[in-house]
């Protein structure tokens, strides 16, 4: 699985379950994590916006826009070892199991390894995770469907990128994403592609716009 992890620290999976303060995916889809990644991002945005005032930095970023904003990391780094086994034609990791970081990069580690099943990710992992940072932080199902596509594109651009020889086979990836059912009606599957829904980062002082963003 080295040629996995060459596509960039998103894709990156540790071999085995080993050591503690590893937990389930199920935890991660069901438990306490969440939130807390909410608000540890509602945090970092906060810090970095310039319409920060010290001691209430909180309340120039709207929390559903750091929910909005959280779910990118999380479906990314959920997405991307599953769309990069399919890019390279190899076993993807299963049984994933995760570690506890407040912000960056979530570590993930593999319990088996079989041959990817993104519609599974899809369907088992990232809708419920949208369901709820809808019910729970206010966040559109239009929003979150379109961060899941952007995801999935980011992902993609990244390992072509380290890639350029996978760039065809990223289209045809791509495509099969966006005909999930959560996915369809987000953009079209080109690269560089562009959602049809904002992520809301622009509602951050200072935040602009992302590359395919509806709004650029």
């Amino acid at each position: 699985m080295a040629e996995l992890d060459r596509l960039g620290e998103f894709f990156a999976v540790e071999r085995t379950v080993e050591g503690d303060g590893w937990h389930p995916l199920a935890d991660l889809v069901g438990g306490s994590y969440l939130h807390t990644r909410v608000v540890a991002t509602h945090l970092a945005l906060a810090e970095r916006s310039p319409a920060a005032v010290p001691g209430h930095g909180r309340q120039a970023v709207e929390p559903r826009v750091a929910a909005s904003v959280a779910s990118l990391g999380l479906f990314a780094r959920l997405l991307s070892p599953t769309l990069g086994a399919m890019l390279l034609d190899v076993d993807a990791p299963a049984d994933l199991h995760w570690r506890e970081r407040p912000t960056g990069t979530l570590p993930l580690a593999a319990g088996a390894w079989s041959r990817p099943d993104l519609d599974a990710v899809l369907g088992a992992v990232v809708t419920p995770l949208a369901a709820r940072l809808r019910a729970e932080h206010s966040v559109s199902a239009k929003v979150l469907a379109g961060n899941a596509a952007s995801a999935v594109f980011g992902a993609l651009r990244m390992a072509t990128l380290a890639r350029p020889d996978l760039a065809d086979r990223a289209l045809d990836v791509g495509a099969r994403a966006l005909a999930h059912p959560y996915l369809d009606g987000t953009g079209e599957p080109d690269l560089p592609f562009r959602r049809r829904s904002c992520c809301l980062f622009y509602r951050i002082p200072g935040g602009g716009t992302c590359g395919d963003c509806v709004l650029a």
